[in-house]
């Protein structure tokens, strides 16, 4: 692995009025999803708040223009601020978002109220201030607003509360897709993957009311932070096993004459004799990030899946082995053992009579037994047993033991 990060990677979205959300489900609302353009409005020399620039006619410019600011996604919360929106009350600024990870936030501005999709496009998990405004949604459907005072336009001439279909259709061409809801309009101007324009025309007053603009694009000059040099705790607390337990379920194993205890650091594969090969020295992955390497020990490779489990950046030996796997295709110096001395060749109905017995549930499909200890981990911590039925359909051929992390650290 010769790149120092991996590509960005969108994990999802949740709303920062809850800290502790998990990440991975887009907000219930119907997010507009865009990409940004990098052409940044220049700012008039002494007011940040006016600009020189005006907007074009590019739908995908992701340019919206509110009370005479010119908002260019993506954009930094400083200079979103600058415009007068104040973060909500049930927001914070030091929410931290995850890398590769997007929240969305509630902004004021008067009367007005506004979603903004706060992207960190870092390699480290970072606060809300500190991440960029990719996606805007006003919404001036609902409430008291007056129309008639305040200006909202987009490019090509379109301005909330005033233009219409046909309107839209005449300075952007036929939308992507368009949705016929009870009360509205969607029309859909899709670039690319979270890269797109909605626009909500409601039938009542026959005109613009709702845009919802997402720009995730990482800027060219982004600045995506430093990995530190330090030892992450949930490395350095790491403890491997001193002999196998009595379960093969447990995550202790033996792999290669060496034992370690799942999900185990590269480091301590590294203290046991394996060298990762073409891992540049100062390789790293972003935090939460994964990555796919190959490590030799006695003139033997094998390929791992490598995961970041902190949320900063931080060295490949720093990250994690979650998986391991053995067949009778490998050399045999690569056995895999699991606790109660399980390896190749384990009887299908005694792993079936263990999981019985200590109330694992198990699927058994396809050549393949999969045991798991409950319906919950069914994805996070398993064994699974392939059987060749040309050679034997109750002899294991193989066997991979899979263990993530049961503890944030």
């Amino acid at each position: 692995m010769r790149k120092k990060y991996l590509a960005f990677l969108l994990a999802g979205c949740m709303s920062l009025s809850f800290s502790t959300a998990a990440w991975g489900a887009e907000e219930p609302e119907d997010p507009a999803q865009t990409e940004t353009s990098l052409d940044t409005a220049g700012e008039t020399e002494g007011n940040p708040l006016q600009t020189d620039a005006e907007l074009g006619t590019d739908i995908y410019g992701y340019q919206i223009e509110y009370a005479g600011n010119l908002i260019q996604l993506p954009m930094t919360y400083d200079d979103f601020t600058a415009m007068g929106w104040t973060l909500s009350k049930n927001d914070s600024p030091d929410t931290m978002i995850s890398t590769g990870s997007y929240g969305m936030a509630t902004f004021n501005n008067g009367e007005v109220s506004a979603y903004a999709d706060m992207i960190n496009f870092g390699i480290n998990e970072a606060p809300l201030s500190d991440c960029l405004v990719g996606g805007i949604k006003l919404d001036l459907a609902w409430g008291d607003i007056d129309l008639s005072s305040l200006t909202v336009k987009l490019p090509g001439g379109i301005v909330m509360g005033t233009s219409n279909i046909e309107d839209i259709k005449a300075a952007y061409g036929e939308p992507s897709d368009t949705y016929e809801g009870d009360l509205y309009t969607k029309m859909t101007y899709q670039q690319d993957s979270y890269q797109r324009a909605e626009l909500y025309v409601y039938k009542e007053e026959n005109t613009l009311l709702q845009v919802d603009l997402r720009n995730f694009k990482e800027p060219e000059d982004f600045d995506k932070g430093s990995v530190s040099t330090e030892v992450p705790d949930i490395v350095s607390n790491y403890k491997a096993p001193t002999a196998l337990g009595g379960d093969f379920m447990e995550p202790d194993v033996e792999f290669m004459g060496s034992l370690y205890r799942l999900p185990a650091p590269v480091s301590a594969f590294l203290d046991n004799g394996w060298v990762m090969k073409d891992v540049a020295e100062d390789a790293f992955l972003e935090g939460g990030g994964l990555e796919f390497i190959e490590m030799m020990k006695e003139n033997q490779t094998a390929r791992f899946s490598v995961y970041n489990l902190t949320e900063n950046a931080t060295s490949i030996e720093n990250c994690f082995v979650t998986e391991l796997s053995f067949g009778s295709y490998d050399p045999e110096i690569l056995e895999l053992k699991l606790s109660e001395n399980i390896t190749l060749g384990a009887d299908k109905n005694e792993l079936l009579t263990k999981a019985s017995e200590r109330g694992y549930l198990y699927d058994d499909k396809d050549n393949y037994l999969t045991i798991y200890p409950d319906k919950d981990s069914k994805l996070d911590h398993y064994v699974e047993f392939w059987f060749n039925e040309d050679e034997s359909t109750t002899q294991a051929a193989s066997i991979t033991i899979h263990h993530e992390l049961t503890e944030t650290p």
